[in-house]
């Protein structure tokens, strides 16, 4: 079915370590990136032609990454049991935006999720 896929980004400053991964079991921090994608049927169009705006994405994808900068990512509740890998930064942002795009823009679901922990490193989470 035709559909839309519509993106905005945030950043983010953080620190994490990695146990058991080389060099990155030392404390250290980046400049997070985040781009939420979602997806909008052809006929969720509004009566203006968009899917959503492109400011409600962005306000989402911001709310979604605000606990996380500044932070030390290792003591955040999230990642008590598991390591703050880009990977579960990723699922984790999915979830938040999920639950926000309900209110926000039910009739947008989002299609993934990037994170770059550096501009040539990135991982990308689809639901």
């Amino acid at each position: 079915m035709a559909h839309y896929l519509l993106s905005a980004e945030a950043t983010f400053s953080a620190a994490h370590t990695l146990p058991g991964v080389t060099l990155c079991d030392r404390l250290h921090g980046h400049d997070w990136r985040v781009r939420l994608t979602v997806r909008v049927e052809e006929d969720g169009l509004g009566a203006q032609g968009m899917g959503v705006d492109f400011r409600d994405i962005e306000r989402v994808v911001k709310d979604a990454v605000t606990d996380f900068d500044h932070q030390y990512l290792n003591d955040l509740e999230p990642f008590q049991d598991h390591a703050p890998s880009a990977e579960r930064v990723a699922r984790l942002i999915c979830g938040t935006a999920t639950d926000r795009l309900r209110t926000t823009a039910p009739h947008a679901a989002v299609q993934e999720v990037e994170v770059w922990e550096l501009p040539q490193y990135r991982v990308v989470y689809r639901p």
